[in-house]
């Protein structure tokens, strides 16, 4: 799931590099835009994906290895 939230983010990113600049908005627009998207990256990159438990004999292999 996050592998194509960050290929979507990827072609958000990508459209706004090659928008043509014809004014002073557009380009406001273009670097507001860009900012969002790599910031949404970083966010999906720095958040932990939970990890599921560990099955119960992973776990008393643990316990017993300490």
């Amino acid at each position: 799931m996050v592998y194509i939230f960050d290929l979507a983010l990827a072609a958000a990113l990508l459209f706004f590099l090659f928008l043509p600049i014809t004014d002073r908005r557009t380009v406001m627009m273009r670097l507001g835009m860009m900012l969002a998207v790599v910031l949404l990256f970083a966010v999906t990159f720095a958040v932990p994906r939970g990890a599921g438990a560990a099955a119960p004999a992973a776990q008393a292999l643990l316990l017993i290895g300490n």
